[in-house]
């Protein structure tokens, strides 16, 4: 009887398991961290960002990463090197169907969505076309600056919503944006970093390329440094505490998953934790 049931909760272990690894290869964890994050900004600039509007949000973030990663993996020549651009590749037409609900409902979404929000996003999305026209049809396996450009938009979705309803651009809400703009760009550093040999492999280009992969590293901790220097000069000449005490937490996180190095790199682990940091503003929201 001990064991059919040790059977049975191994079982069930390994199906959660399964589900959550999908999850995160169709970055749902991605997706409701920006929406934590977003809503600890309009927080801290004392707005209320509408539900829908983060609901929008939060597609918008589905659809653009699970677009780039359809685009990754047409553009892979053979079988791809990680767990999540080979499931895209077996899954391709599922995903691309997938991708137009995304974008329906996102349309459907955003005709209840505040106008001032909306003429941002189309600003916003713009920016993200001529990302994705830049980096796979006039510029293709030439354009470096992708970690930069993915920090950049993925900041700015962040902060569009809290700064198109409130207009408050003092130099409190500018300093949170330079905090988490340098834990994205961290962030995607360190992708870069894990990733580096795979997407020598598999044809990508990145400034981590470019750079070679000892410099990118160099960069991530020289990235994490300023950070905790912005967290000093916050806490002690703004006394803000509280906020950065979040962002201490979650550079602490990316950090230990470049130093622990290959004990993150099983199972993809520096990827959990890289899209997991996101979910920490969370504290902010229940303080």
């Amino acid at each position: 009887m001990g064991y059919y049931c040790s059977k049975v909760v191994l079982i069930k272990f390994r199906v959660v398991k399964k589900v959550l690894l999908l999850l995160h290869w169709l970055n749902f964890d991605t997706a409701i961290g920006a929406a934590i994050t977003s809503l600890f900004i309009a927080r801290n600039i004392n707005t209320h960002v509408p539900v829908v509007a983060i609901a929008a949000l939060a597609l918008t973030v589905l659809a653009i990463y699970n677009f780039d990663h359809l685009l990754d993996a047409k553009q892979i020549k053979g079988v791809a090197s990680t767990g999540r651009h080979k499931y895209y590749q077996e899954n391709f037409k599922w995903l691309s169907i997938y991708e137009l609900v995304l974008l329906v409902s996102l349309l459907i979404i955003t005709l209840f969505v505040p106008l001032e929000i909306v003429k941002a996003g189309i600003v916003l999305a713009v920016i993200s076309l001529i990302y994705f026209l830049l980096l796979f049809i006039i510029m293709p396996n030439q354009f470096i600056f992708k970690e930069v450009v993915i920090a950049l938009v993925f900041v700015s979705g962040l902060f569009l919503s809290p700064l198109a309803i409130s207009h408050d651009y003092d130099m409190t809400i500018l300093f949170l944006w330079g905090q988490i703009f340098l834990l994205a760009l961290a962030n995607t550093f360190i992708f870069a970093w894990f990733d580096y040999e795979v997407d020598r492999q598999e044809g990508h280009t990145s400034l981590a390329q470019a750079l070679g992969k000892h410099k990118i590293y160099f960069l991530s901790l020289v990235i994490l440094s300023i950070l905790a220097l912005t967290v000093i000069v916050d806490g002690f000449i703004m006394v803000n505490w509280e906020n950065q005490l979040i962002i201490s937490l979650m550079g602490v996180m990316l950090l230990l998953t470049l130093i622990l190095g290959k004990y993150t790199y099983h199972h993809e682990l520096y990827r959990v934790v890289g899209e997991a940091i996101f979910l920490i503003p969370i504290i902010g929201l229940i303080w």
